[in-house]
């Protein structure tokens, strides 16, 4: 952590944690005044708390007026950079910032109200929180924030003050002053090239908005930078304290899941595109769905690359859950780097509506190959098996659940079969998480997810384990392992009542261990299936030692009705023969 008061030093520092990359450096003086009552302070955390809580900087000017503005600002600075990253990694970052600094409030206000001098502990207070590849600003007073992109210069910040006359103004919004307290709070997305500058007034009441630019334009190390604004503030009559930080990004972080849904959730919903309309500089070239919940289109960027866009339904625009879930789409493919997965791909331009853009897979998709080839060759359906194992492994490392494994959703593209369609996914933990879909389950395509989503049972990574086998079992035969029926099935007595049909009963080639393997892979129970998938792509690739020559199942298995029909015959015989008996005796 890092503060500053009474420094006329300026602070560099650069960090490196992740793929976040922020450069930094900070300046505070007394100026004039005989007192700096300016606080300025940062932390850079590292580890797990770079990713959970991010970077943060801090700049306060304690009230002049009052006989413990220095006081004002120093506890204002130090307790939001101690008690923030005590909060619980599972709030967001809106909801522990604001916690903090409603918590310090009630403190400076308590502390002015049980003053024997009745001295106001009274502060500005102006945050940033740099996570992930978003930022966050807090804000009472009249301090700061700005952001320096493109050449432009934009003030994120309002004042709370209202001008009395020429010289003289006062704050209407102070930590401190009472004990109900409005923050003002934005979320925006940022880029690598941003720069973003934290000052108190003696810097910006006396540097022009096109001088504060000019200087961030020519200045490009960021201790000249906050050095050369400090010395030319003096030089213009600034009567007051004088501090600024800057900030350049260096390197965007990865997006954390709460935090996309905090920004991205905020953005208006597109309008319905059209074949050549423009959104963001990107250009519709074709539409490639439409429903009532999305559409997707083919769209090229500036320099010609295409894009898939994925925008969501305008008769959603009310509803929160179905907002949520869109955004969470987004961030769980941009936390998966897999070429059996499809790619997120980041705007090149910042977003001004809701959406989200994937690599362009030209490839046909697994149902249209299995619509055109079916019954596939052995050989290559455990080739496609193997490619969609890599890709399923490789959301479940993330603890996630696919949950809509099907033909539609499986584009062939360079490296082979490619996962597409994250609006199905279970993220682990989500149902502890506040949030408006906690206990929303999407079961994804009846016939392709796993029966324990219809009766109830307990789900995890088997349950993809069975929409993979009966994808892989519908390569081999055109077929679906339980029939027409399954897709009727709701309850366990249902779906027991099913019976797995053998792969060699549509293709003869199938080998026997590998329809053993399917069938394993395919049972009604979970705890039945396979362990972990890389023992199901063991005994799919080559054959178990077990299952070499065919094994008839007892006639009790294989046809359960005929059995009890013969007992129940011969039971009757029996009877039968015993009333005969009896009358011949």
């Amino acid at each position: 952590m890092m503060t500053g008061n009474d420094n006329s030093n300026s602070a560099p520092m650069e960090h490196l944690q992740s793929s976040l990359a922020v450069s930094f450096a900070q300046i505070s003086a007394a100026g004039r005044k005989d007192e700096n009552q300016d606080t300025v302070g940062a932390r850079f955390p590292e580890g797990a708390a770079l990713a959970t809580k991010g970077i943060a900087l801090a700049i306060a000017d304690g009230v002049s007026s009052s006989q413990s503005a220095k006081q004002a600002s120093q506890t204002a600075i130090t307790g939001f950079l101690a008690d923030y990253y005590a909060t619980p990694d599972t709030w967001r970052t809106g909801q522990s910032a604001n916690r903090v600094i409603q918590s310090l409030n009630r403190y400076l206000w308590s502390q002015s109200q049980n003053s024997v001098r009745q001295e106001g502990h009274l502060t500005t207070l102006s945050l940033l929180i740099i996570k992930g590849d978003k930022m966050f600003t807090f804000h009472i007073g009249d301090s700061r924030i700005y952001r320096y992109r493109h050449g432009s210069l934009e003030q994120l910040t309002r004042d709370h003050s209202q001008r009395v006359d020429h010289s003289t103004t006062y704050l209407t919004r102070a930590l401190g002053a009472d004990l109900s307290l409005e923050v003002d709070m934005q979320s925006h997305e940022i880029e690598r090239g941003d720069i973003y500058l934290l000052s108190t007034d003696g810097l910006h009441d006396v540097i022009s908005a096109r001088d504060l630019a000019q200087h961030i334009e020519q200045t490009p190390n960021l201790d000249t930078l906050v050095q050369a604004l400090h010395d030319t503030a003096f030089a213009n009559g600034s009567q007051d304290n004088i501090s600024v930080q800057a900030a350049r990004i260096d390197d965007v972080g990865r997006p954390s899941e709460s935090d996309a849904i905090t920004v991205l959730s905020r953005l208006p919903f597109p309008p319905i595109l059209d074949v050549g309309q423009s959104l963001d500089g990107l250009t519709v070239e074709k539409i490639l769905h439409e429903s009532e919940r999305s559409q997707v289109y083919l769209v090229k960027r500036a320099d010609g690359t295409l894009l898939v866009m994925k925008t969501p339904s305008p008769n959603y625009q009310d509803d929160a859950a179905f907002i949520e879930r869109f955004v969470r789409e987004s961030w769980i493919g941009s936390r998966l780097n897999n070429r059996q997965v499809v790619r997120v791909v980041e705007p090149s331009q910042t977003r001004t509506c809701l959406y989200y853009l994937t690599e362009y897979i030209p490839g046909p998709t697994l149902g249209e190959l299995i619509h055109q080839r079916a019954p596939f060759a052995v050989a290559d359906a455990i080739e496609l098996a193997e490619q969609l194992v890599t890709g399923v492994r490789a959301l479940h490392r993330k603890d996630t659940l696919h949950q809509d494994l099907k033909p539609d959703n499986i584009v062939m593209g360079r490296w082979g079969a490619c996962l597409i369609d994250f609006g199905s996914c279970w993220v682990a933990g989500i149902e502890e998480m506040a949030s408006p879909i906690a206990a929303d389950k999407v079961l994804g395509t009846l016939d392709y997810s796993a029966p324990e989503y219809r009766y109830g049972g307990l789900t995890g990574p088997r349950s993809d384990q069975f929409s993979l086998a009966v994808l892989v079992y519908e390569m081999l035969t055109g077929k679906h392992p339980y029939g027409d029926a399954y897709g009727k099935a709701m309850s366990l007595v249902q779906f027991q009542k099913l019976t797995y049909r053998s792969a060699l009963q549509f293709n003869p080639l199938v080998p026997v261990w590998l329809d053993r393997a399917l069938e394993k892979s395919l049972y009604i129970q979970p705890a039945q299936r396979y362990e972990a998938l890389s023992e199901w792509l063991r005994d799919i690739k080559r054959p178990n030692p077990n299952w070499l020559t065919a094994k008839h199942k007892p006639l009790i298995e294989r046809h359960p009705e005929r059995v009890w029909k013969v007992a129940a015959l011969a039971g009757w015989a029996m009877a039968i023969a015993a009333l005969v008996f009896i009358a011949t005796k």
